[in-house]
């Protein structure tokens, strides 16, 4: 009996998950040009029936949950200080720990599911097919799902930020800056249907995996000392350079390979991550100076 219960858990465990979640009524891209991008009236029609992919897909949507993020601080501090909340508060620190459980968890199941996604695209259609998916064969296949669903993951972040004000610490400019450029990044590609975030979703995915298992360990056992935070860091930085170089060809390649919008998209990504990997570089040496 054990052996075919190991057989039928690893079978349930080695299951790619391709959910079905398409961005337009029509399976593609919701814009192509810029001047989509920019345009805050987009016809509701273009949006799926799924009422919960089309409401994350209104620009409208975006602007307003990003705007509430940049202003909200305020809010949270006011929150903190009418509750008489502390830290020490078990209810508090419980769910702190199950708020970097979920996201734990969250991003290693998004890794699980679309490193496969990609892989199986390129040894059935090859690497080119993979970096253009010029037919949107590979976003159809999986990654297009993946991204939707990390993009959305991205407002959820947020709540790193409110947790840090209602423990009585001040969010740093590099966090906020981190939380609201990639959501809008992400919606801007998701919504061109954008093969290069293939990049974002499976590096980033791992990095959270191990960045949020950290975050967990560190709020139920505050006093553990883990050395190796040095070198999160360090793969955070790595990601970032390693998203960029691995996308610069995009530009090059022109309309054959990525929409117009996909392209202004990307370069806003490029612009963000010189921005974030200045930023975590001076984070690391004021941190990890004396490592």
């Amino acid at each position: 009996m054990a052996p075919i219960l190991l057989v039928v858990l690893a079978e349930q465990l080695t299951t790619i998950w391709r959910p079905s979640l398409p961005e337009s009524v029509d399976g593609k891209p919701l814009v192509t040009t810029v001047q989509g991008l920019m345009d805050l009236a987009w016809d509701d029609s273009r949006l799926p029936a799924n009422a919960a992919v089309a409401f994350w897909m209104r620009p409208t949507v975006v602007a307003a949950f990003i705007a509430f993020y940049l202003t909200s601080q305020p809010l949270f501090r006011w929150i903190r200080r009418a509750s008489g909340l502390t830290t020490s508060h078990f209810a508090f620190r419980t769910a702190v720990a199950l708020h970097n459980l979920l996201l734990a968890v969250f991003s290693a199941v998004t890794a699980w599911n679309s490193w496969p996604v990609v892989y199986q695209h390129f040894m059935e259609r090859g690497a080119r097919a993979v970096y253009c998916d010029s037919d949107g064969s590979l976003w159809a296949a999986g990654l297009g799902a993946w991204s939707y669903i990390f993009y959305v993951s991205k407002f959820y972040e947020f709540a790193d930020t409110w947790v840090l004000l209602l423990k009585g610490k001040e969010a740093s400019f590099l966090q906020v800056y981190h939380h609201a450029g990639i959501a809008f990044i992400m919606w801007g590609a998701v919504a061109s249907q954008s093969a290069w975030l293939l990049f974002v979703v499976l590096l980033n995915s791992v990095i959270h995996t191990l960045m949020y298992t950290y975050f967990l360990i560190k709020t139920v056992r505050p006093q553990t000392e883990i050395k190796a935070a040095k070198y999160l860091t360090k793969a955070q930085i790595g990601q970032f350079l390693l998203g960029i170089a691995s996308t610069v060809g995009i530009f090059f390649m022109g309309d054959e390979c990525d929409t117009e919008s996909s392209r202004f998209m990307l370069a806003c990504l490029h612009i963000y991550g010189f921005g974030l990997i200045a930023l975590f570089v001076a984070f690391a040496n004021r941190k990890y100076k004396k490592s």
